[in-house]
């Protein structure tokens, strides 16, 4: 008798689980059909001024969305490289944590570039005097109603 109410008490906690989080019990079937993704790489990008100086390896994986694919308005890397250089180099706080200054890095490349439907930066760390050990962030981003990056490319 006290197993029975054990299950049936763990089959109706599930079941009001499934109910109050329906984004757990449905999946989007769009996000599984096509996906596009471009990736590139900053190897090397030194920045004098934030936190005494580094030297970044940056990394950026974005999945289109399909409007973007589907117009072939795919935006081009250059531009994006460049947004990210003068977003570091005008960034105006220079004792924020490297996990700030990439949410803020990401946020801003999507406001920018609406063909992006998600979003993925690394900044990578070398190690400097003052810090000897490498360490990154890494900072995963979708719009609201669009599909996520469905893998996380090795750059």
């Amino acid at each position: 008798m006290k197993y029975r109410f054990l299950l049936a008490s763990s089959v109706l906690i599930l079941s009001l689980n499934v109910f109050a989080s329906p984004a757990l019990s449905q999946t989007n079937t769009k996000c599984e059909q096509h996906q596009e993704i471009f990736t590139f790489q900053v190897p090397n990008y030194a920045i004098k001024f934030h936190q005494g100086g580094a030297i970044l390896n940056i990394k950026v994986a974005y999945r289109l969305t399909p409007e973007a694919i589907s117009q072939n308005a795919y935006p081009d890397f250059v531009p994006i490289r460049k947004d990210i250089d003068q977003f570091l180099t005008n960034y105006p706080n220079d004792g924020d944590f490297w996990e700030i200054i990439n949410k803020k890095l990401v946020q801003f490349l999507l406001d920018k570039y609406p063909q992006m439907a998600s979003l993925s930066v690394e900044l990578g760390v070398f190690p400097t005097p003052g810090e000897p050990f490498p360490r990154s962030s890494i900072v995963y981003s979708t719009r609201p109603q669009s599909c996520p990056l469905s893998f996380y490319p090795q750059l």
